[in-house]
């Protein structure tokens, strides 16, 4: 478990942290955007 204090400052940076690698911010920001199946969402990626 990560600790408040080593957190970065930046929110964002915090946030890419917490969530983990690039790949699953991808995937939140198309399912955001609407339903997907599984093969248009790997395809979009």
């Amino acid at each position: 478990m990560v600790k408040k204090d080593e957190l970065p400052a930046c929110p964002v940076a915090t946030t890419v942290q917490l969530i983990g690698n690039k790949w699953k911010l991808l995937i939140m920001r198309n399912l955001l955007a609407r339903p997907w199946r599984f093969n248009e969402l790997q395809k979009s990626l």
